[in-house]
């Protein structure tokens, strides 16, 4: 199974996928924003009454996910060169 990479990651794929195959923290919290992910996208097409309230909480949930993801992958573009 290949790894699931956003659309707007797709510049960064490859440094994405070596990074998580080498490191078990960056693993975990990239499966993690994977789940939050999809929840925030059932959210948003969802028409319930809690529907906005979940969509803004895995939205912050998904955007927080991905700027601590960043750092990590930065980080190590750091220490590579």
């Amino acid at each position: 199974m290949a790894l699931k990479i956003p659309d707007h990651f797709s510049a960064i794929r490859s440094y994405i996928e070596k990074r998580y195959k080498a490191d078990e923290t960056f693993r975990d919290i990239y499966n993690d924003y994977l789940i939050y992910l999809d929840a925030h996208r059932f959210w948003s097409h969802n028409s319930t009454d809690v529907a906005p309230d979940r969509c803004r909480e895995y939205a912050q949930l998904v955007s927080e996910l991905e700027k601590e993801l960043i750092q990590i992958l930065k980080k190590g573009s750091d220490e590579a060169s």
